[in-house]
């Protein structure tokens, strides 16, 4: 059946006569900034006595007449006056909602976002909220202009005031009157300080954290997590627009061409050959190559493409005394299967093609769950290991969960990893509790095995599968990030794959202020390539959107190696694009489109849709999820970088291969590992206490 794209766009219509807009030098009472980049040919002429080109900002009081005030009648064909009449809509839509009395803030890419009040998740402890955003563009997909509804999630507001509450410290952002604000915000400003001395306490209530939610009390719910949010998305953006925007008030402000959202155009949809994405898997007895579409099924029945160079492999098991009865049935079920449910798991050694046995001599007990570094350290300094001959993988027993509320707690397995790690040992975290949870669910338990000790597998240096398809030599270098929300500070990483084949290669990592230092890595990551092979193109896969800055010393790099081959970055948006979707209309209600599936939503501007489902496949399970697209954005410094007309396809097909690559699990990734894994490293390696050993910087013990 052909498929029925839709997406989350209104169109509305042109105004029949553009609205006239009056304009002040002076900050004046109602008046809204007009940055300095919106000063169009109009502006600075209806200004003649002042000189603009000093002036940062004016201001407007968009159609409300002031007396004496100049005034201009918008040329909407002008992109500078465009940006204004987007402004001006922007404005009408905060009022709109404001004057409904809902709560109306900016989402954190600034547009208009408006929290609706659910009638029935409410609670004694807090009430809930439904957050709608709004984006307004011109002709990007249509001819016409263009409203985004999108939903942000939900917000949980307690019924608990800042007044009422002792440890301030947790609290975090509060909701008060219509708006929202930050409890612990610099007071760096007079407006800040003005603002903050006038807040009435007890009008103020602390949006829902789970560390305040623990000191009130306040019982914590298992998120519930629809099977399908493509499902829970489109009911609740249709429900919305149904109810409130597609009313004859909220059209008198944007008059929509239809009370629908758009049909994809034709013209803007396009697909990506699945069979690019083959996988390779071990060779038969004959010799034979060994390929399939889905890990999932190819595991178990086909084996990994490469072992762990070593041939002896041996685990041992870091626990806390209280756990240590357990472990036997553990082992028993990791080594020879499942007991009762030996389908899909029937060991690790019949899973992953390897030989591997136990190190009873190098098992690690501790008595302090609290405190166990002192222990383990002290243990592992009297234990000698026989690296020359044995690769060693350390199973850790985890009396805590990754959502413990202490952070000294949570930070625990970041030490341990870090102490075994520079003795040349990787580790695999195992959740007690879940562990146990898991022993007594036999059917569930297989699958973590599964995905553990797929895990394990590249940990240890092997290789469960490669992209299939690699004809090109090309360089491809990723670099993600990761934000630390405890000392608010980015990091960064980036990680290296050679000629296309997915194998990954080295990475480093950066605090986000040292971009020379990330340059340089770059440059050394093409140098070395380079000195063995011809690049055809070098491609870096950016988690945010290049700046000059950093793409300078990239660009010279290149030029001093007389490098004369095309660079192409490609901003990945790591998360989900949820301000924008696409949906199938034509899939049994589940609405999720094609693996493969792209649309060009702007120049050069294209939304890939990366999941498990396959054209002409009529069975798809739940388990495999149903991810949204992510965004991706593509330029290149060089003038004639996209001259050839398949290079976007190109470059979007390598996105598709390199999310099919990621050995932590075996289901479909929808972010490409050149995003993912410098994200992870970036997450974790800055918290070691002396950085990355050298020679774990080529190593996969981050997954």
């Amino acid at each position: 059946m052909q498929e029925h794209l839709k997406t989350n766009i209104l169109n509305f219509k042109w105004p029949n006569s553009a609205p006239t807009i009056f304009l002040s030098l002076d900050d004046i009472e109602g008046s809204h900034p007009i940055h300095k980049s919106k000063f169009s040919k109009q502006i600075i002429e209806v200004f003649p006595e002042t000189d603009l080109s000093h002036t940062d900002e004016i201001y407007t009081t968009f159609t409300k007449e002031k007396s004496n005030a100049p005034s201009i009648k918008l040329n909407l064909v002008d992109g500078r006056e465009l940006r204004i009449y987007k402004q001006y809509l922007k404005h009408q839509l905060r009022n709109y909602f404001k004057s409904k009395e809902y709560i109306v803030v900016k989402n954190f890419v600034r547009d208009v976002q408006v929290w609706m009040p659910s009638l029935k998740g409410n609670t004694e402890h807090y009430n809930l909220y439904y957050k709608f955003s709004f984006k307004i563009q011109f002709a990007k997909l249509t001819d016409l202009p263009e409203l985004i509804v999108s939903f942000d999630g939900t917000s949980k507001v307690l019924t608990t005031s800042v007044k009422d509450i002792e440890d301030t410290e947790l609290i975090r952002r509060c909701v008060y009157g219509q708006k929202t604000f930050n409890y612990q915000m610099d007071l760096d400003t007079e407006e800040k300080e003005e603002f903050y001395n006038a807040i009435e306490f007890d009008k103020a209530f602390p949006i829902f954290s789970l560390p305040l939610a623990r000191a009130l009390n306040i019982p914590i719910e298992d998120p519930v997590r629809p099977s399908n949010k493509y499902q829970k998305y489109v009911a609740l953006i249709n429900n919305f627009a149904t109810n409130y925007l597609f009313t004859d008030e909220f059209k008198a402000i944007f008059p929509f061409k239809n009370d629908a959202f758009i049909d994809v155009p034709r013209n803007r949809i396009n697909h990506i050959n699945p069979q690019l994405g083959l996988l390779e898997f071990g060779k038969d007895q004959y010799g034979n190559k060994n390929t399939h579409l889905v890990p999932k099924l190819a595991m178990n029945n086909l084996n990994p493409y490469k072992r762990p160079n070593n041939q002896n492999i041996k685990f041992f098991f870091v626990y806390h005394t209280s756990h240590q009865k357990v472990i036997k049935t553990f082992y028993n079920n990791l080594k020879f299967g499942v007991n009762s449910q030996k389908k899909y798991f029937k060991g690790i050694e019949a899973y992953v093609n390897i030989k591997a046995t136990t190190s009873k001599e190098h098992f690690i007990e501790f008595t302090n769950e609290n405190d166990p570094i002192p222990e383990i350290t002290e243990q592992l300094e009297n234990l000698s290991f026989d690296h020359d001959n044995v690769r060693y993988a350390a199973f850790y027993l985890s009396p805590f969960d990754k959502f413990t509320p202490n952070p000294e707690d949570r930070e625990i397995y970041i030490r341990i990893k870090e102490l075994f790690l520079n003795e040349g040992i990787v580790t695999q975290v195992v959740d007690y509790e879940k562990m146990v949870v898991n022993i007594e669910n036999q059917y569930n338990f297989q699958f973590s095995l599964q995905n553990m000790v797929l895990a394990i597998h590249a940990k240890l240096g092997g290789a469960p599968w490669k992209l299939a398809v690699t004809d090109k030599k090309e360089l491809v270098i990723g670099v993600g990030a990761f934000t630390n929300q405890g000392e608010n500070r980015r990091y960064i990483a980036s990680a290296f794959s050679f000629q296309n084949n997915g194998l990954f290669r080295k990475f480093e990592y950066f605090d986000q202020t040292e971009t020379d230092l990330l340059a340089g890595s770059i440059c050394k990551a093409i140098r070395d390539f380079t000195s063995v092979a011809e690049a055809d193109k070098v491609v870096i896969h950016f988690y945010k959107e290049m700046s000059y800055e950093e793409l300078k010393p990239i660009i010279e790099g290149m030029h001093s190696l007389g490098l004369k081959v095309p660079l192409y970055i490609l901003n990945i948006n790591k998360t989900e694009a949820e301000d924008i979707i696409a949906y199938d209309l034509n899939w049994n209600k589940k609405l999720m489109p094609v693996s493969g599936t792209y649309i060009r939503i702007s120049e050069n501007q294209f939304l890939l849709f990366n999941n498990a489902r396959y054209p002409n496949s009529q069975r798809y399970a739940d388990t495999d999820g149903y991810p949204f697209p992510i965004k991706i954005k593509i330029s290149s410094p060089d003038e004639d970088a996209f001259e050839d007309a398949d290079v976007v396809l190109e470059l979007l097909t390598q996105v598709y291969q390199f999310s099919r690559l990621y050995w932590k699990s075996l289901r479909q990734q929808n972010v490409p590992i050149t995003i993912k894994y410098p994200e992870m490293v970036a997450q974790i390696a800055p918290r070691f206490n002396n950085g990355v050993p050298e020679d774990a910087k080529n190593a996969l013990w981050f997954l």
